[in-house]
């Protein structure tokens, strides 16, 4: 998409946030349909959702929710159980004591990070032993193929920083923590409206031919 402006994370999701909620984007649609039965497995006491956003998974689990956009957490102030449980903060500098959740979820989020490596050893630091990382996020293979995190504001595209990485080196980097589960989900039938809706239904079947999320759980040793 040659006419894109990229910009930063911070800078993206300010210009986002108004109308993130409003406009659907495939990609959530797709990670939230392959991921809520990973989640409804866990009875977990003390949550945190890295990256949280305007709270889309925050507020049902009452977790505490930690964000790098202001934007995006003034949404989220307004949903139920959200307010004053929320910060903003940096994926590897996290203001939270070691070992402080039994639950951690960081959803469609490493990929915006310089440095996916140190942002999952701090989110490993934050567990606490024998609890549970749930990690999402924007699939390289499809980066590979030249996809991008994309939104419209104002008549203007954007381009979201996006930094790829393999699985395998999220393996060799990862301390403490250990491989659970993983899995690749792809565009289907449930997603098909929202290309129609976004007047891009001729792409539907050639996104619904590459995995698009890449879905981890990751436990704490």
């Amino acid at each position: 998409m040659t006419d894109a402006v990229c910009i930063s994370a911070v800078e993206g999701y300010a210009l986002w946030a108004g109308s993130w909620d409003a406009t659907p984007s495939p990609i959530v649609a797709l990670e939230h349909r392959a991921l809520v039965a990973w989640v409804e497995r866990f009875q977990a006491r003390r949550v945190i959702d890295v990256g949280c956003g305007t709270g889309r998974w925050a507020s049902p689990l009452s977790a505490i929710g930690i964000d790098i956009s202001p934007a995006m957490l003034a949404i989220a102030a307004d949903k139920p159980g959200l307010r004053g449980r929320l910060a903003v903060a940096d994926a590897t500098a996290l203001p939270i004591r070691t070992a402080s959740a039994d639950l951690v979820l960081c959803t469609l989020t490493l990929g915006h990070v310089p440095n996916p490596l140190k942002a999952l050893n701090e989110l490993s630091r934050i567990l606490e032993p024998g609890g549970s990382l749930i990690l999402t996020d924007f699939h390289p293979a499809a980066a590979a193929q030249g996809w991008r995190r994309t939104f419209r504001s104002d008549g203007r595209v954007y381009e979201i920083d996006n930094h790829p990485y393999a699985l395998e080196q999220l393996l060799a980097g990862a301390e403490g923590l250990a491989l659970d589960e993983w899995a690749e989900a792809t565009i289907g039938e449930p997603e098909r409206e929202l290309f129609e809706r976004a007047g891009r239904a001729e792409l539907f079947d050639a996104a619904s031919r590459t995995p698009a999320v890449l879905l981890t759980r990751w436990s704490r040793l």
